[in-house]
């Protein structure tokens, strides 16, 4: 079974107020981690024990687990077919590289009945006695705004749903979805990846994106919020002006604060044969010179747009 989703519960609120519990450093919530009986951030690492009571109203012993993990998935697995061996990996086992090997040889033994995993089991072990896959909330990052978001889905589903009938026996695969129509679905539905590309292709061509037109982002981040602000629209102020090119922003970015760093985003759209790097250098001397914290990271057809 795989959940591209570490620790028990992504978010933990409570019952009585709602208030949600977030990382102090990001902005981001904390994750449930049963195992280590912690809130852990995802991004920065930070880490916290479970609160006895609510910060907010002071509530004892209100707060609610709210989604689904692996660590709970495992455990609603483990209800539902308690005679079998079950098995959970993800990047949080606690023996590292030498532990998960030691495990995958396991399941490889047939030692193991039922496997969850997160991404870290997508690709590259062969399970040949495996025939079936089943794939929670397969749709889930379908929504998240990146346009890659569809590449990334089907490459990954691609891939875990070829773990099955790798041997003697056939294999098939079940997927959770709330869009069954969506392109990768559909896609996936009758294995066929030309399909797939193509229809990606159209939509990268027709909003111009790569590999069909340029992109670059500029990231800017300061400790403080205002400085981070204000160096971006002084970012975009120093532009040069240029035909065929499109600038969008200052906005937040989708993660926009990060250990403890406020951060903004500039994107740049250009038609393929621009030459974005000398218009980027072109940019960078006009610009004011970053002072005290802040810093802008450029970003030249970025593949992450967090």
């Amino acid at each position: 079974m795989f959940l591209n989703r570490r620790g028990y519960a992504p978010l933990t609120l409570c019952r009585t107020c709602g208030f949600r519990i977030t990382c102090p450093k990001c902005a981001a919530y904390l994750v449930e981690h049963k195992r280590r009986a912690r809130l852990q951030c995802h991004h920065c690492g930070h880490f916290e024990p479970m609160p006895q009571s609510c910060p907010s109203c002071q509530a004892k012993d209100s707060f609610a687990s709210v989604g689904l993990g692996v660590e709970r998935l495992e455990q609603d697995v483990s209800k539902a077919f308690p005679d079998a061996r079950v098995l959970t990996l993800s990047s949080d086992l606690a023996g590292g590289m030498k532990q998960l090997r030691e495990e995958i040889e396991r399941v490889a033994d047939h030692d193991i009945d039922i496997v969850i995993g997160t991404q870290l089991v997508a690709k590259g072990h062969n399970f040949p006695a495996l025939t079936l896959v089943g794939v929670i909330d397969g749709d889930f990052s379908l929504g998240s705004g990146d346009p890659r978001a569809g590449e990334r889905t089907f490459q990954v589903l691609h891939q875990v749903i070829g773990r099955a009938g790798r041997g003697e026996k056939p294999g098939r695969a079940l997927v959770q979805t709330y869009a069954p129509d969506h392109p990768v679905l559909k896609a996936l539905l009758k294995n066929d990846q030309p399909a797939f590309y193509n229809a990606e292709a159209q939509q990268r061509k027709s909003a111009n994106l790569p590999p069909s037109g340029r992109l670059a982002a500029f990231i800017v981040s300061a400790s403080d919020h205002a400085q981070a602000f204000s160096y971006a629209k002084a970012m975009l102020q120093a532009a040069p002006k240029t035909d065929g090119i499109k600038l969008l922003g200052p906005a937040e970015a989708p993660l926009a604060k990060l250990n403890n760093r406020y951060r903004y985003r500039l994107l740049l759209k250009a038609p393929r044969d621009f030459d974005v790097q000398a218009y980027i250098r072109d940019w960078l001397q006009r610009a004011p010179k970053p002072k005290g914290s802040v810093r802008c990271v450029v970003d030249i057809d970025p593949y992450n747009f967090m």
